[in-house]
Order: structure tokens, then C-alpha cells, then sequence
């Protein structure tokens, strides 16, 4: 008889459940220290990881969401956790600039928590588009590799169309046609310019029925982007554009540099407007070295006609807002009128390319000061192996790789800035890139060249 009730008793015990370990961690997975525009829904969702004290999934779990700074909508303040031990929820900024807090914290323990912060900014916009990649089939892929813009090109066959070709500048040394800007209605497609954004990918401003800024995929496949016309008076509409590290990109007219961010978003930034004409809208460079710095931070290099001065504009990208224009140094008026392209070293360094009847040069500028011009190369006097002065119409950097851009000559010439030497890097095919220019004079068909170098692996 007792026997027998401990064997009852035994499988009563048997058959009650093991209660399961609570909840007992919470961790940010992923959706941190996100930067978009202001009122705008983040691209990543906010994901936290729960587990309990022996780090395994709980069998049932929630978390609650609540924004605690900042303003802004979640999707969802409670969700639970799923079978990799995942919650999450969407999250829309709040309307104002600055930083916005979202707390994540267990429903079993509101002590247990974790804060997501965002930052809420006036004008950057992360486009939702892969990152632009090029691909090279079976060929290794080159050191560094220049797009080439250009309003006049045999390339196409659309009349009045323009258009980027891509050039292997160390490896094959060949030109390839990338992507076609057509005419629109009765008004030819000329381009201004051409630079990628902080994500690689590539972008022109360019002039058809209307002045614009258009974004070109992996395929060539050409968008609008945002509209340039309202703020580019006549009768020179020009642009010039450079990357802006903080948001998508910088540009520049003849009233001074303004910012480019989400679609059809144009901020003329008050530190930097002048009167119509005063500014060189053929120069422009972003020192992305206060970058490292200041995330949100960059300084922004144009020239004003005028004065014959190299201005420096400090900018904040949260706050969209620039200082005032700084003096930096002081150029000829040759220079300053003629200046056709300029960029910034890693170290700071600013480089000028001028070209006038009188005046072709390649210049530096140190940025700090007391900030001195030096004449790198004179193409009146020193040109090398090259006998015809030539037509410097752009150039581009990569490192200790400053490309300069001979229209006349059809060359890319290589400036090498530990060296200071310079060299033929390239000549092009007329055949291919550039259109006939027996009755044009030979000058400034190509008017924008941008050089990347690939990441490892592709």
C-alpha cells in the first residue's frame, strides 16, 4: 500500500510544469545612433535583443517603447519578443532639430532598460537606394577609376544629349559609356558638373528645359532629383557641386554656396549669400577633415570675384545654419575670375585649377594660417612632354592623385602632390568621348570629372 502511493504520489510530481526563465536582459541590436531629417520615419527600425539569465530565448516576453525626448511617433509602444528573442518597433523623428530619445525596457521589469538616440537634423535625407558599386566582370578592378562629364560627346547618339563615360585610368586605360543625359523637348542637356555623395553614389547638375540636379544609378539609369532653377539667376546659371559628408551635397552659383539634401530640397545658407555675380560658381571644395572632428561639421571653400579672395564658410549640419564667411587668402583677379575647379586634400590643402588666355595654372593654397598661394604648375611655361598649352577644365583628387582635365589637349594629366610631378595619365579617344570641335574652338566640352577608388573585394 505505501508503495503504491508513492508511486502516485511520484507522478503527480512528474507530470507538474517547469516554469520558464523570466526575462532577464535587454540590449540594443541595431537602429542606434541614427541621423535623418527632421519629422522624416528613420530607415532602420529600433531592435532589442531579450534573454533570460542564462542567455537563452524566454518563452514569452514583451518590451515596451516610449519616447522620452525629442518628440516623434513609434509604430507600435509594446511588442513581443519573437523566436530569436528580437522586439522592435518603428520610429518617425520628432519636428524639431536635436536629439531625440527612445527608451526600450522589459514589461516584467520597467528596470531594465536601453535608450535609442537619434538625431533629428534640418536638411539630411539618407537615400533609400543601394550605395553606387561598379561592377568589372572578370577584370581586376583598377586603383582608381574617373567618371567623366560631358555636354558634348560622340558617345551618344541622341541629338543634344550629354552624358558620363567611364575611364579604367591604371588598369586597361579604356573608355566606357555609362550613362546618357538626353535633351529635353527642344532644349539640349548641358552639364555643369558631376560628384558623388558621402554614400558613392553619383549625381550631375545639369541644364535641359530646366537647371537640375539629376541622380544616376549602377544601370546609367538617369532621375530627377531636385530642381536648381528658383535659386540660379541669369544669365549664368552654372552649378558647381562637391560631396558634403554630413548630408548629400554642396553647391555653388554666382550668389555663393547653398545645401543639397532630401529630394527637391535646395538651403541657401545665410553666411554666404552675395549679390548675383559676385561669386565664382566654377569653384568649390568641402574640407571633410573637421569631419572627424565634429560629425556634423565642415568647411566649406569658394571664392568671391570682387575682392579676388578664397573664403572659407564654416557649416553645422544639424542645424543647417553657416558661420560667417572667413578670409582665407588672397588671389589675382585672373585667378579668381578663372579659377575652374577646386578641391581639398586629406591634410586640408586646397588646390586651384585656373585657366584664362593669360593665366593657365594649377595653385595650392595651405589652409592655415597665415595661408599662402604657391604656383604648382604653370601650363604657359612648363608643360613637360606636352607642347600646346592645352584647356584645363576640372580636376579631382584621390589621395596623393590630383587629376587635371585638358579639354584641348584631350588629356587627363596626374598631379602627384608627394612628388610634385606631373604626368600624362590618360589620353582619350575623340572617336569615343569627345564630339568634333573643329568650328567649337576645342575648349570646355568636358566639364566635370569625379575619381573614385573601389572598395576592397569588388
Amino acid at each position: 500500500m505505501l508503495v503504491s502511493l508513492l508511486s502516485v504520489l511520484l507522478s503527480q510530481c512528474s507530470d507538474d510544469p517547469v516554469a520558464p526563465d523570466p526575462p532577464e536582459n535587454i540590449a540594443i541590436e541595431s537602429g542606434d545612433q541614427q541621423y535623418s531629417y527632421k519629422g522624416t520615419l528613420l530607415p532602420q527600425p529600433l531592435v532589442v535583443r531579450v534573454t533570460t539569465a542564462k542567455n537563452d530565448v524566454p518563452e514569452e516576453a514583451y518590451v515596451t517603447f516610449n519616447v522620452i525626448a525629442g518628440g516623434g511617433t513609434l509604430s507600435r509602444t509594446r511588442a513581443r519578443v519573437n523566436k530569436q528573442g528580437l522586439a522592435s518597433a518603428e520610429y518617425t523623428l520628432g519636428s524639431e532639430v536635436g536629439t531625440n530619445i527612445v527608451n526600450a525596457a522589459l514589461e516584467e521589469d520597467a528596470s531594465k532598460s536601453v535608450q535609442f538616440e537619434e538625431t533629428s537634423a534640418n536638411f539630411f535625407c539618407p537615400e533609400q537606394e543601394d550605395t553606387f558599386r561598379v561592377s568589372y566582370g572578370t577584370l581586376p578592378p583598377p586603383s582608381e577609376e574617373l567618371f567623366l562629364a560631358t555636354h558634348k560627346t560622340a558617345a551618344y547618339s541622341s541629338p543634344g544629349s550629354s552624358g558620363v563615360v567611364r575611364i579604367d585610368a591604371l588598369w586597361t586605360f579604356t573608355i566606357n559609356r555609362f550613362a546618357e543625359l538626353p535633351a529635353v523637348s527642344f532644349f539640349d542637356s548641358r552639364i555643369y558638373d558631376a560628384a558623388l555623395s558621402a554614400k558613392g553614389e553619383l549625381y550631375v547638375a545639369r541644364l535641359a528645359l530646366e537647371s537640375e540636379i539629376v541622380k544616376i544609378d549602377l544601370g546609367g539609369d538617369v532621375t530627377h532629383f531636385a530642381l536648381l532653377q528658383e535659386i540660379l539667376p541669369e544669365p549664368d546659371p552654372a552649378v558647381e557641386i562637391a560631396t558634403n559628408p554630413s548630408g548629400l551635397l554642396v553647391g555653388c552659383d554666382v550668389m555663393g554656396p547653398f545645401l543639397v539634401g532630401c529630394r527637391e530640397q535646395i538651403t541657401r545658407l545665410d553666411g554666404a549669400t552675395f549679390p548675383t555675380g559676385g561669386v565664382n560658381n566654377d569653384a568649390l571644395a568641402v574640407d571633410q577633415r573637421r569631419h572627424s572632428e565634429d560629425p556634423l561639421g565642415e568647411d566649406i571653400y569658394f571664392i568671391y570675384k570682387p575682392q579676388s579672395a578664397l573664403l572659407r564658410l564654416p557649416m553645422d549640419s544639424l542645424t543647417n545654419v553657416g558661420g560667417e564667411s572667413e578670409f582665407v587668402a588672397s588671389l589675382t583677379a585672373e585667378q579668381a575670375k578663372y579659377a575652374r575647379g577646386m578641391v581639398c586634400s586629406e591634410d586640408g590643402t586646397i588646390f586651384i585649377l585656373v585657366d584664362s588666355d593669360d593665366t593657365k595654372q594649377l595653385l595650392s593654397v595651405s589652409p592655415s594660417p597665415p595661408s599662402t598661394v604657391e604656383v604648382l604648375v604653370d601650363f604657359l611655361v612648363e608643360r613637360g612632354p606636352y607642347q600646346e598649352p592645352g584647356t584645363m577644365r576640372d580636376l579631382a583628387i584621390r589621395g596623393y592623385h590630383v587629376y587635371l582635365l585638358d579639354t584641348y589637349n584631350n588629356d587627363i594629366l596626374l598631379y602627384q602632390t608627394e612628388q610634385r610631378s606631373l604626368s600624362r595619365r590618360f589620353r582619350d579617344k575623340p572617336e569615343t568621348v569627345r564630339a568634333d570641335l573643329s568650328t567649337q574652338n576645342a575648349s570646355g566640352e568636358r566639364v566635370g570629372l569625379v575619381v573614385i577608388t573601389p572598395p576592397a573585394g569588388d
